[in-house]
């Protein structure tokens, strides 16, 4: 079953790929680690650092690749984006347009379309 999880995942997955290739040319790390590949620093660490247009974050999941502003902020934050992973595993490429959805119409409601979002994992 995994490798259906695997699959089922591959084009979000690819996009993430991309992404780790893009953090590696510009001085970020890539692993693989029990299956999943982790990204740290280079362009993702920028992108993640946030802006006047954007707050950031310390990482984010696309698939089976995690990308993390920095090795701290991919410690920290690996049992969170795992939960992400298996999401993803579960619901592959409708994911994103699922969570977007859901995070737009918390918004509207007057909810915080990250912290009340029910596809995130609760704070433990």
């Amino acid at each position: 079953m995994r490798l259906v999880g695997y699959l089922w995942a591959l084009p979000v997955t690819l996009l993430g790929l991309l992404l780790a290739l893009a953090a590696r040319l510009t001085g970020g790390a890539v692993r693989c680690r029990n299956g999943i590949v982790e990204v740290s620093g280079g362009l993702i660490g920028r992108l993640l650092r946030g802006s006047r247009v954007h707050r950031g974050g310390a990482a984010l999941t696309l698939g089976h690749v995690i990308l993390a502003r920095d090795a701290e902020c991919l410690a920290r934050s690996r049992a969170h984006e795992l939960h992400h992973v298996r999401q993803f595993e579960r619901w592959g490429p409708l994911l994103l347009p699922v969570y977007w959805t859901v995070g737009a119409w918390l918004w509207c409601r007057g909810y915080h379309p990250y912290l009340d979002h029910p596809l995130e994992p609760p704070v433990e």
